[in-house]
Parts: structure tokens; sequence; C-alpha cells
């Protein structure tokens, strides 16, 4: 095929701008409008600068008519046989215009047998969607496909696999799934869109201040909702209290309450036994020495109590969360705490936050300080 750099009537410069627009051989470049093309050069001219000066229509004229003089078009695909004299290569171009003509009828002769070749006779063992009174409403709303034509897809270098493929409704083998809108849906559809394309003020829905402050006019307030039991507590629970009491029930209700009371117990109970231990044990130990005492069994006592209570502790007593943020209320960990977290110096944070869910049926998270309350 015959390249446009071929060419020596035209200007290199003018081939480079032609080949960036797309147009590497003379058959494209010769089938191409005058017009569209100029435009095309034009503007990418004016983006990559390529010519100093932007082409004209009768440049794009003349480079045709070089084209068509040396012979290149009607040879597309054939390369011209070097014995040929210089009279035989450069035709008459009222001849070489006859040729072109015949050459373009030839292609629409092709296209057309081309269109043709896609009716064929329908397979009796395949399925026509197209009987479907469904599918035939449905083909009425349907927009309508055009292939496209091969130049366009040359000349903006369009991938194959970018191309949808076209399904024939009248040949479907194996499982089609196809959804169909009906007829009331796609009025909605339309009714929506013509709502959502309207701009501007409702006259219809304006209201007067003197209609809204007639006596006549009134609104009904809304039903008040039943109350939720997570955030609101029963009645009398709180009755005779003030909210500044530690005996004021409130926060969010736990939806495990005597999960929590069983893991404060374990929690407070094995601190409680740790200072018993470390406290008795050596009193104990020096008592029974100064007296001559057995103290084995208290010290025995003393021991069990604490291992009993830590297993408790590690089963029962960390498993407690917060309501909210999830964290485990009663087992240790080092960060920073909420400031409204039940704190005693010295203690830390698990003991006095352990005694006020069990004595005030409420307290606050460590972590995120949100109150969560232990009773309906």
């Amino acid at each position: 095929m015959t390249k446009l750099q071929d060419i020596s009537e035209i200007p290199s410069e003018a081939v480079d701008l032609l080949e960036a627009v797309g147009y590497l051989d003379v058959e494209e470049f010769y089938e191409t409008n005058a017009q569209e093309l100029l435009a095309e050069i034009v503007k990418a001219n004016h983006q990559l600068a390529i010519m100093p000066h932007d082409p004209t229509e009768e440049n794009v004229e003349a480079w045709k008519m070089a084209v068509s003089a040396r012979g290149a078009y009607q040879g597309v695909g054939e390369s011209t046989p070097k014995h040929e004299s210089r009279d035989e290569e450069a035709p008459d171009i009222r001849n070489n215009n006859e040729s072109v003509g015949a050459d373009r009828a030839q292609r629409e002769k092709e296209e057309s047998e081309e269109d043709q070749s896609h009716l064929f006779d329908v397979d009796p063992n395949l399925v026509n969607f197209e009987e479907d009174p469904e599918v035939q409403a449905m083909l009425v709303n349907a927009p309508e496909a055009e292939p496209l034509r091969s130049t366009l897809i040359r000349r903006h270098n369009i991938a194959v696999d970018d191309i949808p493929e076209g399904i024939l409704l009248t040949q479907c083998s194996g499982e089609v799934e196809m959804n169909v809108l009906s007829t009331p849906r796609l009025a909605n559809l339309k009714n929506r869109e013509a709502d959502a394309g309207r701009t501007g003020l409702m006259v219809s829905r304006i209201r007067h201040f003197d209609e809204a402050d007639d006596e006549d006019h009134h609104i009904k307030p809304l039903d008040k909702g039943a109350s939720k039991e997570a955030v609101s507590v029963s009645q009398g629970v709180n009755h005779g209290l003030t909210p500044e009491s530690r005996r004021f029930v409130r926060g969010v209700l736990h939806p495990e309450p005597f999960r929590v009371r069983v893991a404060a117990f374990f929690a407070m109970l094995v601190q409680l036994l740790l200072v018993a231990n470390l406290i008795g044990m050596p009193w104990l130990i020096l008592y029974g020495s100064i007296n001559e005492k057995n103290m084995l069994w208290p010290i025995v006592g003393l021991s069990s109590g604490l291992f009993l209570s830590a297993l408790a502790y590690l089963f029962w007593g960390v498993s407690a969360r917060c309501r909210v943020c999830g964290q485990r209320q009663f087992a240790p960990k080092k960060c920073l705490k909420n400031r409204k977290a039940h704190h005693i110096p010295l203690i830390g944070y698990i003991l006095p936050t352990a005694l006020h869910a069990m004595f005030f049926k409420w307290f606050y998270c460590t972590y995120c300080g949100t109150a969560v309350r232990l009773k309906r």
C-alpha cells in the first residue's frame, strides 16, 4: 500500500501533520472529505505547530491532485512496475477521476453485498425472541444501534474489544438473560425525568402569609413515637432524685446487664483478694513465728481464694464490653482514658468502675466516656 511519504509533491511537514492526525496511506487520505480533513489538520497544527502556516483547502485539493496524478490511489495494495514509462505512471487526471468514481461505485456495491450477506435463514433449532410481545415492546422503546464504518474505526484507532457485540434476538442459543422494562415503569421513569428537569419556582405551591396565619389553618402535630428502651429509663426509676446524684440512673441500656454485673463482681473480688494476700501473707507468717502457731491453713485459704478468683476473672471478668465503643471495661490497657472515667489515684480505673457499676447500676465507659446503665 502506497504511503503518503512516497508522494514527493506533498511536503514532509504536511506528511507529518497528516500522520499525526491518523492518515498514513493514500487510501484513507483520498477518501476523506476535504473540508473535514482541513478542519482536523488545522486543529492538530494549532496544538502541535508542525507547519509554520495552517494549510488551506487549496493545499488539500493540490495534495489530492498529486495523489491522483501519481496514480497511487488507483494502485493501492499493488506496487507500480519499474519498467512502466513515465507517461504510464502519470495518466490523465480526468481518466483517474473516472477510475476513482468507478472504484467508489465498486466499493458501494461491495458494501451493499456485505449488508445482504447478513440476511440469512433462521435456524429452527434456535429461539426467536422478537416474537415475544414483551420483547417487541422493549424494542419499540430501545434506541437504534448503527454499525461503525471501517474508515471511522481506523481513523480513531478503536480497538476491537471496545466495540460492543451485536446480539441477534432472532437466533439465541442457550440461556439468555433479558431485562424487559414494562410500560408503566417506563412512564414513571419519564415523569421522574421530567420532574428532575423542571427548574424554577412552582407557583402552585406558593402560599401567602395571610393563609398561614389564618385560624382555620391548623397543622396537626406528628404522633409521638414509642420511647426506645435503650435511651429512656422506666418510669419511677429516678423518682425523687436529682440529676447531680450518683444514684440517678442515666445512659444507654446495656444489652447484657447481668453479664456486666458478674464481670464487675469478679474484677472487684480479685483486686480485693490480691490486696489481702499482699498484706495478710507477711502478717500471718510473722504472727505465726512470734506466737509459735501454725498459720498454714489461713495462708492456703488466702492463696486458694486468690487463685480461684483470678480464674473466674479470666473467664467472666474481662468479657464485659462497652455498649458504644466495644472496649473491655475490666481489663487493663495502657492508653489514654476518658476524662469522665471513674478513677482513684494509686488504685486505677478497674476497681472504681466495678464498684460504681455494682452499687449505682450505671457507669461511665473508661475509654469513650459514654454513660451505660444496667437497669431498665
